[in-house]
């Protein structure tokens, strides 16, 4: 074993000498002043919390969710909710699009049946569950679709503890004759919970009351308050799409209280050209970019 060769002193030691550090500062390079001093940034919100929707103007006729092409048909839009619920919505579309093809019917998903359910809904996990939810809520639609007048317990919704002075099998006839709250016209149908009622509230209720033809108190009555107007979703796009409803007819609305105030004239000006962006959960920001300055 050759032995190592000692390296000579003057290699031992640093290329440039090392100063001692002061806590001196040259003069040639001052302090930042506080006017260049960057702001700490804003928090940002809880994942999960803010609509992945951008906000639309309020001209616009939709507000970009898939329960609006659906309002017309309920059995579909409570289908698409199955799909939805805890998987987001670019890969559930897709795959919901692809189930109406090939079963187009509450009748074509019975016979259709679990397995063969369970092999289309695979890509989107838990796909056992969701096969038997679709199937229960088909045959149940097939043989009992809601109607008007006949409203079944909800229990714990719209809020906690509402439904419990309702019987499990009591029917209820329409709210204008029994304003009990805790029953709806949905509420006999499997696999449903409060994502799917207050999407079928939004958008559905009203016309199966036939107190509108829409979900926006369209050829309704005057005086007619739509039924969206009364839902507190907890779903951060039902959530969004309100809060962008109300601002069409001038308000800001909290969507946790139900609460709303006059918007001021600046936020309807940007909302209207399209120059709003989602700040957090409960407030809107203004746009970077404001479409009117593009």
């Amino acid at each position: 074993m050759q032995g190592v060769i000692p390296l000579a002193p003057a290699l031992l030691e640093p290329l440039t000498p090392l100063k001692k550090r002061t806590g001196a500062r040259s003069q040639f390079f001052p302090s930042p002043s506080k006017s260049t001093a960057k702001s700490p940034a804003k928090p940002r919100p809880p994942a999960g919390t803010v609509s992945c929707i951008e906000v639309p103007p309020l001209w616009n006729d939709r507000f970009g969710l898939i329960q609006e092409e659906f309002a017309h048909e309920p059995f579909k839009l409570l289908v698409a909710v199955i799909f939805l619920n805890k998987t987001r919505g670019k890969y559930a579309i897709p795959v919901f699009r692809q189930l109406l093809r090939l079963y187009p019917e509450p009748a074509s998903i019975v016979a259709a049946g679990v397995p063969a359910l369970r092999d289309l809904l695979r890509p989107l996990g838990l796909q056992t569950q969701r096969a038997h939810k679709l199937v229960g809520l088909a045959q149940t639609w097939r043989d009992s679709p809601p109607k008007k007048g006949t409203r079944y317990r909800t229990s714990n919704y719209p809020l906690p503890a509402d439904g419990k002075d309702i019987k499990v099998d009591e029917i209820l006839p329409d709210s204008s004759e029994d304003p009990r709250i805790g029953a709806w016209e949905v509420g006999h149908l499997p696999g449903l919970g409060p994502y799917a009622y207050d999407s079928w509230r939004i958008f559905c209720r009203d016309e199966l009351r036939g107190l509108s033809k829409g979900w926006n108190a369209e050829s309704a009555s005057t005086g007619f308050e739509s039924e969206w107007k009364r839902v507190l979703p907890t779903d951060k796009e039902l959530r969004a799409l309100l809060r962008w409803m109300w601002l069409k007819e001038g308000f800001v609305w909290d969507p946790k209280t139900g609460d709303k105030e006059p918007a001021s004239e600046e936020l309807m000006t940007r909302a209207i050209k399209g120059g709003l962006k989602w700040d957090d959960e409960d407030e809107f920001g203004q746009a970077e970019t404001p479409v009117d300055e593009v």
